[in-house]
């Protein structure tokens, strides 16, 4: 690996780390957040399922939880996807940018 693509790479580990560990938080969240009210998640892998389909879709054909908490963990998790994704893009754009202008000197 280049040294210029380490950064880069090191970037999407913690960013890939980051995102493991807020949806196994997120989905204990959801998980109490649910108990209760009329979409109460059976498991917490039901849970689980649910957080990381939000993740990974910003629209998903699941049934949406009813609670206040749940409604804005789910705005959250969107939003962390969102920010990942353009951070990676963003990320690895700059570095092809940087490495074609550096060839072209």
């Amino acid at each position: 690996m280049s040294e210029a693509a380490r950064p880069h790479v090191r970037l999407l580990a913690a960013l890939v780390a980051a995102t493991f560990a807020f949806d196994v938080v997120a989905a204990w969240i959801a998980l109490a957040a649910e108990r209760g009210h009329a979409h109460a998640f059976g498991t917490y892998w039901d849970a689980l399922f649910w957080t990381t389909t939000q993740l990974l879709t910003v629209s998903s054909q699941l049934q949406n939880p009813t609670s206040g908490i749940a409604h804005g963990l789910d705005i959250v998790l969107e939003l962390w996807s969102i920010s990942v994704v353009t951070t990676v893009a963003g990320s690895w754009a700059a570095f092809f940018h940087h490495r074609r202008h550096s060839a072209a000197r």
